[in-house]
This record gives C-alpha cells, sequence and structure tokens, in this order.
C-alpha cells in the first residue's frame, strides 16, 4: 500500500506539471491568472539568439494596451533587432540595457499571444544576464474605460557560451593530419626511397 501511495503521489506531481503551466522556451508559466513573460535564450559567444514575450492566460475582454521593458546586462549581451506581433512596435535601443515593445488592440487579446521577438547578441566572454520585464502598461480591452490587468511577471535569462572547439585525431594509419591534410604521398616517398637506398648498399657491397 505504501508502493501505491507513493506512486499516486509521483503521478499527481507530474500532472501538475504538464497541465498546471505553459511550457515556453524553458520556462513554465504559472496558469493561476493574467500573466506576461520572457522565454529564455542561449547563444555562443559572438553569436546571437532569440528570446519570445508572451501574454499567457489573459482573460475576458483581453489585452488591451501594453508597453513592456525589458532590462539586460550590456557585459553580456546587447539587444540588437526586435519584431513585434499584434500590431505592436519595439525598440531594441530604447536605452541602455534596455529593450521596449509596445501595442494596442481594441479587439483585445484573451488567452494566449505572441507580443514579439527580441535578438541579443553575445559578447565575447561567457556568461549570463538577466532578462528582467518592467511594466509600463498592461490593460485590457474594455471600451472607454480601460482597466489596469493585475499581471503576473516571468522574468527569464539569456546565457552565452564558449564555442566548443573540437580538434580532428586521424585513426593509425591514415596519413592524415587534423586539418585533414593527407600525408599518404610523403609516406610512399620516403619508402621509396629507403627502398632505393637498401638496394644501392646491396650493390656496393657486393661490389666489395
Amino acid at each position: 500500500m505504501k508502493g501505491i501511495r507513493i506512486g499516486l503521489v509521483g503521478m499527481a506531481a507530474i500532472a501538475a506539471l504538464l497541465f498546471g503551466g505553459a511550457i515556453l522556451g524553458g520556462t513554465v508559466f504559472a496558469q493561476d491568472g493574467d500573466t506576461v513573460g520572457v522565454s529564455d535564450g542561449s547563444a555562443e559567444t559572438g553569436e546571437s539568439g532569440d528570446v519570445t514575450i508572451e501574454a499567457t492566460d489573459i482573460s475576458e475582454p483581453g489585452l488591451g494596451a501594453w508597453t513592456l521593458d525589458i532590462h539586460y546586462d550590456t557585459s553580456v549581451i546587447t539587444a540588437t533587432d526586435c519584431t513585434a506581433e499584434q500590431g505592436g512596435v519595439c525598440n531594441p535601443n530604447f536605452a541602455d540595457g534596455v529593450a521596449r515593445i509596445t501595442g494596442a488592440t481594441a479587439g483585445g487579446l484573451e488567452g494566449d499571444s505572441t507580443l514579439g521577438t527580441f535578438e541579443f547578441e553575445c559578447g565575447d566572454d561567457a556568461g549570463t544576464s538577466d532578462l528582467d520585464i518592467q511594466v509600463s502598461t498592461f490593460a485590457d480591452a474594455t471600451l472607454g474605460d480601460p482597466t489596469d490587468i493585475d499581471v503576473t511577471v516571468v522574468d527569464g535569462t539569456f546565457t552565452c557560451s564558449e564555442e566548443e572547439v573540437v580538434t580532428a585525431v586521424p585513426a593509425a594509419g591514415t596519413g592524415f593530419s587534423a586539418d585533414g591534410t593527407s600525408y599518404g604521398w610523403l609516406v610512399a616517398l620516403l619508402a621509396v626511397i629507403g627502398t632505393v637506398g637498401l638496394a644501392v648498399g646491396a650493390l656496393r657491397n657486393r661490389a666489395r
């Protein structure tokens, strides 16, 4: 019986993880009310990667207006580009270490909606930057009297990692260097030279 109880508890925990939230870019957005969040991102040093801004579980009458700022560490990453959805606009260089997205719709966005995507470029060093969302405006679509939505904010992170350098190791007897260059011709030439040398030595010994 004890084993059965433990198994049931484990199944309940798994069910809570599967159905209690929506997974986005490695981040779990709790389904306990109106939520806005940014997905986690990653790239190698010197390269770029994207993160997505999502509004989830938005109740009636829906999201009518939004202005969101992403604060990040400029010593690790730099915002280089963005794409706004739902008719909004965005600015990756709104301020030093701040990227902004804003928009409005009369129809209201209910449920889950993608608000936009931001591109971040890693610097020369590995590291991790927090992606902190600051909400300036997040109001519903009530006509004539929009009301601020009490929204739950889910922040993210962006990780920059060193590029892994893989050195090719040739198999024994292949005659290839680490950069793939073949030295088979050199091995053959040395073999010919050695054979000729032995033949000449043998002839000299006979002549004596």
